[in-house]
């Protein structure tokens, strides 16, 4: 294990299959919606080839995500018993943090029969090295933000919202996502955008492609000859995922049909 932006990066243990489908940024909400049903369409369409295919999602698989409480929700034991059935036929599924559900643990990962990652995650495509992210943590230049991680994610703080019951963990999540909405309406849009800097210090020697999402805008491109960048839409606005088979990747709807490849963006230096 190691670090890269201050994010620790764990090793994926099903580089053997052929077959990848990548998502970011469901945010499910706490009841049933369209958007899980598009999900689960896809994931019914994977299991057509369970033992070959892996299922990663790069963070805020939830709209919130407090604590282990919240798998006795609707959308909790909903989305737990799909990944169960889908885990008991053979498909492999790891989900990262994002910053929305960040609490995910072991009992949600024991009760959806899948990892569950506390950071990025190293795999490979093919012959490719790849770091996926959810991206959060290349956002250097929204200090407000990467100061209240540091507060919410430590164990004392984490170890008081684990212990909420549900009705009160719910709340807490709907107020905490609204302020959070507010916050970024009124702020700087600029400083929500990933740095020149921090995808250097992802790409170049350990990695050749790195692909997150948070921002909730696909692009794809070279950086500075290090490496490449592949960057997924937030998929309950999209349904659009990547799809990566044999090393090729590429761009889906929700009928699995090939996209047009997003264009190359540019990022904003680190105003440190």
């Amino acid at each position: 294990m190691s670090r890269v932006s201050g994010t620790r990066v764990f090793s994926a243990h099903d580089d053997e299959r052929r077959r990848c489908l990548l998502f970011s940024d469901l945010h499910l909400p706490d009841t049933q919606s369209a958007v899980f049903t598009k999900f689960t369409r896809i994931l019914d369409d994977a299991m057509s080839r369970p033992l070959e295919t892996r299922v990663l999602i790069l963070g805020d698989l939830f709209e919130f995500w407090i604590g282990p409480s919240q798998i006795r929700s609707e959308v909790g034991e909903e989305v737990t018993k799909i990944f169960r059935r889908c885990s008991a036929a053979g498909l492999s599924i790891t989900v990262l943090h994002g910053n929305r559900d960040f609490m995910l643990d072991q009992s949600f990962a024991a009760a959806g029969a899948l990892r569950v990652v506390a950071g990025g995650l190293s795999f490979r495509l093919g012959d490719r090295r790849c770091i996926a992210l959810h991206g959060d943590e290349l956002c250097w230049n929204d200090r407000p933000y990467q100061r209240s991680k540091r507060v919410l994610r430590n164990p004392l703080v984490r170890l008081v919202l684990r212990s909420l019951p549900l009705g009160t963990a719910m709340a807490l999540g709907r107020r905490a996502r609204a302020k959070s909405q507010q916050s970024i309406r009124q702020g700087d849009q600029s400083r929500f955008a990933p740095v020149r800097e921090a995808i250097s210090s992802v790409l170049g020697r350990d990695f050749d492609l790195l692909i997150f999402g948070h921002i909730h805008e696909s692009a794809r491109g070279v950086h500075d000859d290090q490496g490449e960048y592949c960057i997924l839409p937030a998929f309950d606005e999209s349904g659009i995922h990547l799809e990566a088979e044999d090393g090729r990747l590429s761009y889906r709807d929700l009928e699995g049909r090939i996209l047009p490849d997003a264009k190359a963006r540019s990022f904003p230096p680190f105003q440190g």
